[in-house]
């Protein structure tokens, strides 16, 4: 009896704590990776934002016009633009259809306009450039999901190129 409590003493109880120590490194990581990880990520985008407003723009692309695709002439324009240049694959959301938009789908639209609005706000985005080419109910399900957001600058395709509207601003 004496020679089985050496054992458990003497050799089992020092691997027990060996091994609960190596498996406890991982899983304090993880957790200090998940928990204050994202919390400094976070504080440091709302940082960014307190120093440069407007400082992170983001894109929205509305393209539900079927057989027209502007996604690649949207990019080109935001190459070319120096002020545009440097946005990010994540701060650049788009919605598009393949087909015309029929009245049982603007539910589908919303859902869609809304999730590729709450991918921007994830990211930090503090001014939206929006690039909309589709039906007017289209224009008016985007202005109500982003008008309690960051400020939306409004892009027109005119004569081959993207001309600045300026802001959406609220009716005074």
């Amino acid at each position: 009896m004496n020679q089985l409590l050496w054992i458990i003493n003497e050799i089992l109880n020092p691997i027990g704590i060996v091994i609960g120590i190596v498996l406890a490194v991982p899983v304090f990581w993880t957790w200090w990776q998940v928990v204050f990880g994202e919390r400094r990520q976070r504080r440091k985008w709302l940082a960014e934002i307190a120093r440069n407003p407007g400082g992170r723009p983001g894109v929205l692309i509305v393209d539900l016009l079927p057989g027209k695709a502007i996604g690649a002439s949207v990019r080109r324009h935001l190459a070319a633009d120096a002020a545009l240049a440097y946005i990010t694959d994540d701060r650049i959301a788009s919605v598009t259809r393949a087909a015309a938009l029929k009245p049982e789908q603007v539910t589908d639209l919303a859902r869609d306009i809304r999730a590729a609005a709450r991918k921007l706000m994830d990211a930090g985005v503090d001014v939206v450039h929006l690039f909309h080419a589709g039906p007017d109910i289209s224009a008016f399900l985007v202005a109500a999901e982003l008008s309690n957001g960051p400020r939306v600058m409004l892009y027109h395709h005119e004569q081959g190129a993207y001309r600045c509207f300026g802001p959406l601003e609220p009716l005074r």
